[in-house]
């Protein structure tokens, strides 16, 4: 289960893909399958049933009596109470973050941080606006195009460079052992691993990721 806010809406694919790279890798070093794969474009704040796709995943682990996987506890719900309820019902779900056997107290402990950083958030941009408000400022997006597009540029830049971060290790693992470009991309599609972009890896796509892994 992945989950971006609204306000991430616009980079949706990029953090719901990294979201994805972390359940994948770390389901295959668990050797558990992923049968299905759900996200929501929703704020973390409100209640579970409230979201469809959540309730839908839910709904999916039951039948098939599986367990739910998300990246972090805030992926699942940044409303503590929310998360203590699925909890107290026994409701089954591994954030990756936490490892594959972690107890209850880090649960609940990862779960109040993920609302009270809600709440921060929420309280920082109201003061924000109050600012602006006060110096008679103008409190819609004045940002220009260009400006925009270049932000974004940065944005998907540090979110390509995390995505390649995750597999250095195992690239450096490959090159000592003197795989050729086209021996990397099979061994990575074997662990049912997609590229930053959702793809299958082929041999030009190693070598993009080298490349980029040769400049962080």
């Amino acid at each position: 289960m992945r989950r971006v806010s609204t306000s991430e809406q616009g980079q949706s694919g990029l953090g719901l893909e990294a979201q994805q790279a972390d359940i994948e890798i770390f389901a295959k070093a668990n050797e558990l399958e992923i049968i299905a794969a759900y996200f929501d474009i929703a704020s973390g704040k409100g209640r579970l049933e409230n979201r469809t796709e959540i309730t839908k995943a839910m709904a999916h682990c039951k039948r098939e009596r599986c367990t739910l996987i998300v990246s972090k506890v805030d992926k699942l719900s940044r409303n503590h109470a929310a998360v203590t309820a699925l909890m107290e019902r026994g409701f089954q779900f591994i954030a990756v973050q936490l490892g594959l056997n972690s107890d209850s107290f880090s649960t609940h402990l990862f779960s109040v941080l993920a609302e009270r950083e809600r709440k921060f958030i929420s309280q920082r941009t109201k003061e924000a606006l109050a600012r602006k408000k006060a110096r008679n400022e103008p409190l819609g997006n004045l940002i220009s195009l260009p400006f925009a597009q270049s932000n974004g540029h940065k944005t998907m830049s540090t979110n390509a460079d995390e995505f390649a971060q995750k597999f250095k290790e195992q690239i450096t693992l490959y090159q000592s052992q003197e795989m050729s470009l086209r021996g990397m991309a099979d061994a990575l599609n074997k662990f049912n691993v997609k590229t930053y972009r959702g793809h299958d890896w082929k041999a030009q796509s190693v070598a993009n990721l080298i490349k980029r892994l040769e400049t962080i």
